[in-house]
């Protein structure tokens, strides 16, 4: 499991200071609490941290322009568990191919990488924080 970088970190991701970092549940205003999402499932070739990154370049209006900085899981059939601020719960299917590369135990995937168009980082950006 990871956290959602914009939940109380020291500094926002990348120094982008457009975006909110959430100290508190009433930070979150849009998305809701119900569409922020707080913990997932990481893919064991991705973790090198306790959170997980969800860069906010090119959202929302430029799309061509993402960045898949660490990789969600794929454990349940292409898809993983994601929890929210008022405490549900949801089984997330990602729909790029990009988002779910084969698995290489022992191995670690590259990070950072460009994923122009991929609608798996879009949902998640419109799930992570708010704008200032």
């Amino acid at each position: 499991m990871s956290m959602n970088n914009w939940l109380n970190s020291a500094t926002p991701w990348n120094g982008n200071t457009k975006w909110l970092t959430l100290k508190k549940t009433t930070d979150m205003k849009s998305p809701s609490p119900s569409m922020t999402w707080i913990l997932l499932d990481e893919r064991e070739d991705s973790i090198n941290d306790g959170f997980f990154v969800v860069d906010m370049a090119g959202y929302p209006s430029a799309p061509g322009s993402v960045v898949l900085v660490d990789y969600p899981a794929s454990y349940h059939n292409r898809a993983a568990g994601i929890n929210f601020g008022d405490g549900h719960a949801e089984i997330k299917k990602w729909l790029d191919p990009r988002t779910v590369p084969k698995l290489q135990p022992g191995q670690h995937l590259g990070l950072n990488v460009g994923s122009a168009n991929n609608k798996d980082i879009v949902w998640l950006q419109a799930r992570s924080t708010n704008p200032k």
